[in-house]
């Protein structure tokens, strides 16, 4: 509610989504501290690119085939991740290994800053510059040659979706400590973070024929990039070195993100 009051004064419609969109990540930030539970955050960065982007298409009243296709496409992405969540949080006493880790790792003022930057700021930031090639495509005429980066958004969700099914599938059956090497796991250690990265390359992709001079909003699929690349994927393989047997040679002949046949 603040962040929209203040936005009337502001004329830059991008600007004023942002500050929307920084004033809720800041009342969420408030809850996720009131519950003592950072993860109250994870449903917010999933969820709120679907209801942004409705807002943002239906304020023109009128789409095109094509708009309605991308819209689509992109909340799958948005629905899938939220559903994961819902299926995960079942109530306050989860919340996810990363969080729980970096706070009993540092001071409790050290943690603060993290947990508001780290976790809750700086994602909502790499989303909302992700989510900038929206704003054009719901602006301006598209036609057929936004289908390609429509198919490169839907092979990063199919790609996330898999490689989630078979891990899960993988660790309900196996009770020993080892590496997942089934399906997609079998050629890249982390499937699900390059599925990721694909559907934000395809937002951007979607917008690239029209509106060339934009080349610059590639900046959000690059930050999604370096965030997975320097952050989660070094997180989580620092991690699985500890909890995996095989894990190290797992790494030795299995990619590290792309798809690619094993090393022998």
């Amino acid at each position: 509610v603040v962040g929209i009051l203040f936005c009337r004064t502001i004329p830059s419609e991008i600007l004023k989504f942002f500050v929307c969109d920084a004033a809720a990540t800041v009342a969420v930030f408030i809850f996720s501290v009131l519950f003592r539970n950072s993860s109250v955050y994870d449903a917010y960065w999933s969820f709120t690119p679907m209801v942004m982007s409705v807002w943002l298409f239906c304020a023109e009243r009128a789409f095109s085939f094509w708009q309605i296709l991308f819209l689509i496409a992109f909340n799958i992405w948005s629905l899938r991740l939220t559903c994961n969540w819902i299926t995960v949080f079942t109530d306050f006493s989860y919340e996810d290994w990363r969080y729980t880790k970096l706070r009993a790792e540092n001071p409790m003022f050290l943690w603060w800053i993290i947990n508001f930057f780290g976790i809750h700021m700086v994602p909502t930031i790499v989303v909302f510059l992700g989510m900038l090639p929206l704003f054009p495509i719901a602006r301006s005429p598209v036609n057929g040659w936004i289908l390609p980066g429509i198919l490169v958004l839907l092979s990063g969700v199919a790609l996330e979706f898999f490689a989630d099914r078979q891990m899960h599938a993988f660790l309900r059956t196996v009770k020993e400590k080892v590496s997942c090497r089934v399906g997609l796991w079998k050629y890249s250690r982390h499937p699900n973070y390059l599925g990721e990265i694909l559907t934000w390359c395809g937002v951007y992709v979607s917008m690239l024929p029209f509106h060339p001079e934009l080349w610059f909003y590639g900046i959000g699929a690059l930050s999604v990039s370096l965030l997975f690349n320097f952050v989660s994927i070094p997180m989580m393989e620092k991690r699985q070195s500890t909890r995996r047997a095989d894990y190290a040679e797992y790494q030795k002949t299995t990619s590290r993100l792309l798809l690619l046949p094993n090393r022998h």
